[in-house]
């Protein structure tokens, strides 16, 4: 009886409109969303950064090079420190804002600009800055 329930919700989530047709993750997207929603979207993804690097170190453990392991790991927790130390979700949600505020990088996906924000936050040169989001425009990755 109880799987029969859970089953039933199951079917009736990924039928509700949206679920399966969600478009693009990107800035005309993440300008749409209300300021609480952003926050959910930010802490996901540092959730699933924390993931990523579960599995990518659980995918070297058959590596043929014994340091791989932690050379992953150390990669990881350097980029981390340096990009994502002290930084909180609204620091990226009002980053992200910041981002898409202009028409022309609506089209950059959450993922690309989340990098962008946090180089910004981080302190890079600004002129780079600007690169990376003339580099993000339009690319789907």
């Amino acid at each position: 009886m109880k799987l029969r329930f859970f089953l039933s919700l199951a079917l009736m989530a990924l039928s509700s409109p949206g679920v399966l047709a969600q478009g693009s993750h990107d800035g005309n997207w993440w300008t749409g969303l209300s300021h609480g929603s952003k926050l959910g979207v930010i802490t996901g993804f540092l959730d699933g950064m924390a993931l990523g690097h579960n599995l990518s170190l659980m995918g070297a453990g058959s590596s043929t090079d014994p340091g791989c392991r932690t050379t992953i790991a150390q990669s990881y927790s350097s980029v981390r420190i340096m990009y994502f130390r002290n930084v909180g979700a609204g620091d990226i949600v009002a980053a992200l804002d910041d981002i898409y505020t202009d028409s022309e990088n609506g089209t950059i996906i959450i993922g690309r600009a989340v990098w962008i924000a946090v180089n910004r936050l981080a302190g890079t040169n600004e002129d780079d800055i600007q690169k990376l989001i003339l580099q993000s425009r339009d690319l789907n990755y």
